[in-house]
């Protein structure tokens, strides 16, 4: 492998990829060095790279041009240490830049390294890079049409942060529009139970407007309810007190509220809890109208 202008980033060419490895190390102190040395190979993988300056002058992604147009990219994170949230991040912003330029992109994370793995199906990276255990596994899968299809990364660097609260290089791009919750009702279809949909973000402000939403809702003679929120929801706090809290004052009364649906982290958060049977919905409105299980 040749080494780059990253110290411990190296790139080399494996079936067709380029692929890069990173260093030992991966925090914001090196995180601009590189997401530089990963946005110039995905250039060059996708032929977008006019190379300006003498080749032995450019680096060795540069270079690499000179050869036959390439597969895609495979970032090989070997054993890596993520020092801070800036690894999760690099690899999100670089998925959507390789959406943007047609280049399949690939990660390469051995199953020794859990803490890395764990961290990509947390945020749901895992879903939208492919991920091998080795570099000869990610250069010798076929390249499948649609394997760079449109995504949206918004909900998994909402993930990122909800996973590294206190790392102050994820604070949110400044916007002079506050967070925005959308809530939307619906009847489930059994004459009896009340769906709640929740788009956008769920933050310690939005969070109080839910509490009041679903107290009206309360207050309404609606006892039966369902929170739907999904993955995409932007989760910025832990909105469990408010949700317990209004379980237990329906259930006062005879009816539930269930969560089907759920966002990963908040899923992982109440099975450790062992609160999965008390966000279940009641026996009458379990099954075929609501399609929801104990959440």
């Amino acid at each position: 492998m040749k080494d780059t202008t990253v110290p411990g980033l190296r790139t080399d060419t494996r079936q067709g990829f380029i692929v890069l490895r990173l260093p030992a190390q991966i925090s914001w102190r090196n995180y601009a060095g590189i997401r530089e040395g990963v946005s110039r190979a995905l250039a060059v993988a996708a032929g977008d790279l006019a190379p300006d300056r003498p080749a032995t002058d450019r680096p060795a992604t540069d270079r690499l041009a000179a050869g036959r147009p390439r597969k895609g990219v495979v970032v090989d994170f070997g054993d890596s240490i993520l020092l801070d949230a800036s690894g999760l991040v690099l690899l999100a912003r670089t998925e959507t830049r390789a959406q943007l330029l047609g280049c399949p992109l690939r990660a390469v994370v051995p199953a020794t390294a859990a803490p890395v793995r764990r961290a990509l199906h947390l945020t749901g990276l895992s879903s939208l890079v492919p991920v091998f255990e080795d570099v000869a596994q990610a250069t010798a899968a076929p390249v499948v049409p649609g394997e760079t299809a449109t995504v949206d990364t918004g909900h998994v660097l909402d993930a990122i942060r909800a996973l590294h609260p206190a790392d102050a290089g994820l604070a949110p791009t400044p916007s002079a529009a506050p967070p925005e919750l959308l809530i939307t009702t619906a009847e489930a279809g059994d004459g009896d139970h009340t769906v709640v949909h929740l788009s956008g973000v769920l933050d310690p402000v939005t969070v109080r407007r839910l509490g009041e939403t679903l107290t009206s809702l309360v207050e309404g003679d609606l006892r039966h309810l369902m929170v739907r929120m999904g993955d995409r929801l932007g989760v910025r706090c832990d909105p469990l007190p408010v949700l317990l809290g209004i379980r237990w004052r329906v259930a006062a009364e005879g009816g539930c509220l269930s969560l089907p649906g759920l966002p990963a982290r908040l899923r992982e958060i109440i099975d450790r809890e062992g609160l999965g049977s008390v966000f279940s919905a009641c026996r009458s409105g379990e099954g075929r109208a609501l399609g929801a299980g104990p959440a």
